[in-house]
């Protein structure tokens, strides 16, 4: 009799003991980004004139193409750099 009543209070008190805390459980997973190939593209200049017979009218327009080429490749950099830097943020965010 002893026992049974010894066994019934030991699985009252188990029954009142604190529940574990949950356990939580987190993936890392790494992706590689690959930019889009346009992104690494600049454009140069093919040809230059021939320095001896340069007219005026020939430099302007090589400054006005090498000009318009510098700008676009600018704005590639700029957008490759955003996204590897947006990319970077969001790994540090899920670490």
């Amino acid at each position: 009799m002893r026992l049974v009543i010894a066994t019934v209070a030991a699985l009252c008190l188990a029954g009142c003991a604190k529940a574990p805390p949950p356990q939580i459980i987190t993936k890392t997973e790494l992706q590689v980004l690959v930019p889009d190939k346009s992104m690494f593209y600049c454009q140069n200049v093919r040809r230059f004139p021939n320095s001896e017979t340069l007219t005026d009218v020939e430099v302007a327009k090589l400054l006005v193409e090498l000009h318009s080429k510098n700008t676009e490749c600018q704005k590639n950099m700029n957008a490759l750099y955003k996204t590897l830097d947006e990319a970077k943020k969001r790994t540090e965010k899920k670490n």
